[in-house]
Formats: C-alpha cells, structure tokens, sequence
C-alpha cells in the first residue's frame, strides 16, 4: 500500500486542508458492557493534500481501570482515499508508531488500515467498516492487535464535525474489549 500511496503523491500537489482532532474511547470488557477496561483519549492532527494523499500523527494515552497502569501510543501516518463515485469511497493508512507502557519497554509497531464510507448526505458520512491490522516489529511483545469498526461523521460546519464510533478489537487472537467513542474535528 505504502509504494501505491507515493506513486500517486508523485503527482502536484497543492495547498490541501488540515484537521486536528481529539476524541475519547471508553473500552469495555468483551461480552459486558457495564465493564470498563481502560478509558482513551486521543489528539490527531492531518493534513490532506488536493491528490488526496495524507499525512499526519496522533498521541493516544490509555489509562487502564483499577489499576496505575497507563500506555502512551506516539504513531505518523501516511494515507490516500479515492472516491468510488459521489456516494461511496476507499480509504486506507499505513502508520508507524511506539508503545510506550507505564510498566514495560517502549517497543515499535506499524498498523495497516482500510475503510470504505458512504456519504448518506451533506452532514452525515457513515464509515460502513474499517479493518485495521497492527502489530509490533518484533513479535515477542505480544502486540498482534487487529481492529474492526463502524463510525458516523457529523459535519456541523466546514470547520467542525463530531463522530461516534462503535470498535471491536483482539489481542493476539482473543477479543480483547469493545468500546465507544466520541470525537471532535476542527477543519482548516
């Protein structure tokens, strides 16, 4: 994916448009939903230029329930979405990125994702389902953690939309949590 996103970057490109974002996560333990597991918060920042080739980079903090444990995930991004017709569109990002766990070693890891959206009108855009594949360059951290999710973007104005997403997420193989989240974008 990374040699198709270049190749179609190597066309001009020009100003583009900038989005920061943040948003929430509440995770819940599989099968209970009463059961948190850990709470998320996110800050993003992308910038997409007119070819529609992105790049960008997130910090996302996890604090997990019960305990003082907490992680830190520092990611860049590099991805590209193509329209399909008016309605529907292909996106995918590759990312590269550090866990930064409060109680073990920083290690590397890289993530794969790809989502196909149907805009439903001119406020709602429904992100039908996006898969994401993400593990860690060396395999003994256990980090192999596969992601599937559905999400409603609100666009309020042409600088602010909010979204709510519904995820399912595994842990080298077993369902590791299902959560909920809310987001804010500012678009400049």
């Amino acid at each position: 994916m990374l040699p198709v996103a270049l190749a179609l970057a190597a066309s001009p490109a020009h100003a583009g448009s900038n989005v920061i974002g943040i948003s929430v996560a509440s995770e819940r333990a599989p099968g209970d939903f009463s059961s948190t597991k850990s709470t998320d918060t996110q800050l993003s920042y992308a910038h997409t230029f007119d070819n529609n080739v992105s790049l960008g980079g997130s910090a996302k903090y996890y604090d997990t329930a019960h305990t003082n444990a907490y992680a830190w995930n520092v990611e860049g991004t590099l991805g590209y979405s193509h329209a399909l017709n008016d309605l529907w569109s292909i996106a995918g990002v590759a990312a590269l990125g550090s866990h930064m766990p409060s109680n073990a070693t920083d290690f590397a890891y890289y993530s794969v994702t790809g989502s196909l959206n149907v805009k439903l009108s001119s406020v709602v855009t429904w992100t039908v389902i996006a898969a994401r594949y993400r593990n860690a360059f060396d395999t003994a951290y256990a980090y192999e953690t596969p992601e599937l999710s559905t999400q409603f973007d609100f666009r309020l104005s042409d600088a602010h939309s909010v979204s709510v997403k519904l995820e399912r997420d595994w842990k080298n193989g077993d369902v590791s949590y299902d959560a909920i989240e809310l987001g804010y974008k500012y678009h400049f």
